[in-house]
């Protein structure tokens, strides 16, 4: 188990160093690893969502009397002037319905005054006009319509900092404003970029974790195929195994070591035939040559062992545990003797 882990630790690219953990442990860091994956993508989901929700939204109708409105709004975010990234979204969507034929443009203007839309110092006009000029240090606060047309929507968007704002809408139609029918959505995204942001680094989070994810999935399974492959192989041995030994041996030697195929023949005793003339003679001259003290010393069978008759004076040994000796023995002197060829000396 140890050695099969250091060898797949090895194997990781990039020569990477891998802390030395067991499979239980490794799975249980998989496990993990999967879980922040789904835990960061469902928070930058979450995020996303907040950061496209307009935490301030507001309706508003132009006054057919004087042809204009006005609305205070306080927008809050992080406090960076000048025309930025950080700018707060701010979204005005224009919807008119009928006009008299004078009107001209439609102006909407967000002047930046803390003291809101209170114009009694004439400081909202002032910047009315420069906005109007481009003298504005912010020029994403004003946007004009020419030559408006009933039944249309216009959306407008303002990146503005943070501050409070006069939001006015203003109908240029002379002196004539009778049959104006004009009114105005306002939705402000304070939160947008903050969550936006945050949203951006769990996504990176989440990546992280599934490429660690990846790893620790391709250690298990390489570990777990690793130890499949050796418990197949190990029981195909042993089946093998088993097989050869419930069988015993198939026959008698062939080639040097053994009597010529297609089966054994040796001397008649105590055999119920004799063998053939041939075999005959090798065996007398086998014994003619031999002296005594050559002669192979008769093997008395032991407690349990069986010699059992193949036929034609051969006999295979088996043992008291089921198996076989693989040594062809003869019946010589009512003594089994296991035979050797006379050719081998």
């Amino acid at each position: 188990m140890t050695d099969d882990v250091s060898e797949i630790q090895e194997k990781d690219s990039d020569d990477e160093i891998i802390p030395e953990m067991s499979i239980e442990e490794r799975r249980e860091a998989l496990k993990k690893s999967r879980w922040n994956v789904f835990m960061y993508l469902g928070i930058a989901a979450i995020l996303f969502a907040f950061a496209l929700y307009p935490f301030v939204n507001t309706s508003l109708t132009v006054d057919e009397s004087i042809g204009s409105t006005d609305y205070p709004v306080q927008v809050w975010g992080l406090p960076i002037p000048g025309e930025d990234f950080t700018d707060i979204p701010v979204e005005v969507s224009i919807d008119v319905q009928s006009l008299p034929t004078s009107v001209s443009s439609i102006e909407i203007f967000m002047i930046e005054n803390s003291d809101g839309c209170d114009d009694s110092d004439g400081s909202n006009a002032l910047k009315q006009d420069e906005l109007r000029g481009g003298k504005e240090d912010h020029p994403n606060k004003y946007h004009s319509i020419s030559d408006p047309v009933e039944s249309t929507t216009y959306d407008i968007e303002f990146g503005i900092d943070p501050g409070i704002y006069c939001l006015i809408i203003s109908v240029d139609g002379g002196n004539d404003y009778s049959g104006i029918d004009v009114s105005a959505e306002l939705d402000i995204y304070p939160v947008q970029m903050p969550l936006a942001i945050i949203a951006s680094m769990c996504l990176l989070m989440s990546g992280f974790a599934f490429i660690g994810a990846q790893k620790h999935g391709k250690f298990v399974k390489n570990l777990v195929e690793t130890k499949d492959s050796d418990s197949i192989e190990d029981t195909v041995l042993s089946q093998t195994a088993a097989k050869r030994i419930q069988a015993g041996p198939s026959g008698p030697p062939t080639g040097p070591s053994g009597p010529p195929a297609p089966g054994p023949v040796g001397p008649p005793a105590p055999g119920p035939s004799g063998p053939p003339e041939t075999l005959n003679e090798v065996v007398e001259a086998q014994e003619e040559n031999q002296t005594p003290e050559e002669n192979i010393p008769p093997v008395q069978p032991e407690d349990g062992d069986v010699y059992e008759d193949q036929g034609d004076g051969w006999f295979f040994r088996k043992f008291a545990d089921g198996t076989y000796d693989q040594t062809v023995y003869t019946m010589q002197g009512g003594q089994y003797v296991p035979y050797e060829n006379p050719d081998s000396e």
